[in-house]
């Protein structure tokens, strides 16, 4: 059976439609269907229904579900089991990071490690954020989240500050807040993407929410340019505002968000060498810049 066809399937199964698959797998909804249809040709089933909320797995499709996912565990552990013979750290790693951390702190670092490590391509995943270990989208995920839904394993490796900042010709203009009651007429950067964003965005729209919105950005790229045009007062991690002197931070003692970051695999291949080394080296990074991540 076509891997390719159940890996759709799945993606079907859990976004409950061609549309939202089709953007997940990155590629388009008439393929989409015309593979769903080819899978339900070869097995001579209904997987899907539709209903209110868009489709649903019939019970053959939950019989089939069982398999597949049945399928792509014992894909991993084979995968795992072989690799884990090899001496040498080699093949591909997928790592999922977010877009802020892979620009301002990991790229700068990496040269040396793929170096020592010239047998390791390393995919930096960015989109979607965070990606599924359970999907085979990653293989090593950092995010700010515990290991969820997904039974993974791994650590806290560190701590993500967050603060506010404006340009130091923003501040020259007006007297900066210290206290959430003096927020009133100053001009406030947030979050656009709210869904990638969503506890930074509400725990910034909760302090910031007498000053006046004067726009919203949905990369933190944008947010810092904005910043640093004096546009206004705007969300930023610490450790990216504090590598331009132009910027400063608001109230610095009482308007920081901590949030802890997680470094998690799938059980089954923490053991590979080359997803081994990957882990050992993010880890060291955030380690060696603990103080400046924290902010």
């Amino acid at each position: 059976m076509d891997w390719d066809l159940c890996k759709t399937f799945v993606a079907v199964a859990e976004t409950r439609s061609f549309a939202a698959a089709a953007r997940r797998l990155r590629s388009s909804h008439p393929t989409v269907g015309r593979k769903i249809a080819e899978l339900e040709a070869q097995l001579g089933i209904p997987l899907f229904a539709r209903s209110n909320e868009g489709l649903s797995l019939t019970s053959h499709g939950q019989k089939f579900r069982e398999h597949v996912d049945a399928m792509a565990a014992a894909a991993l552990r084979a995968e795992a089991a072989v690799s884990a013979t090899g001496a040498q750290a080699r093949g591909v790693v997928k790592l999922s990071i977010g877009a802020t951390l892979a620009a301002h702190w990991l790229m700068p670092k990496l040269g040396p490690f793929l170096r020592q490590h010239d047998q390791i391509q390393l995919e930096i995943i960015t989109h979607p954020y965070p990606a599924s270990v359970r999907r085979r989208e990653a293989d090593v995920v950092l995010r700010p989240v515990d290991s969820g839904e997904e039974n993974l394993i791994g650590r806290k490796i560190g701590r993500l500050g967050t603060g506010f900042y404006a340009s130091r010709d923003y501040a020259a203009r007006r007297r900066l807040p210290e206290r959430r009651d003096e927020w009133k007429g100053h001009s406030v950067i947030g979050f656009a993407d709210r869904l990638s964003n969503e506890r930074l965005a509400r725990w910034s729209d909760a302090i910031a929410r007498q000053g006046s919105m004067v726009m919203r950005c949905s990369s933190q790229g944008d947010m810092l340019a904005a910043a640093r045009a004096g546009l206004g007062i705007s969300t930023l991690s610490c450790f990216v505002a504090a590598a331009y002197p132009e910027l400063v931070r608001v109230a610095p003692q009482k308007l920081v968000s901590v949030a802890d970051l997680w470094l998690l695999a799938h059980p089954d291949l923490v053991d590979l060498p080359a997803v081994r080394a990957v882990i050992d080296f993010v880890t060291a990074c955030a380690r060696e810049d603990r103080v400046r991540l924290r902010g």
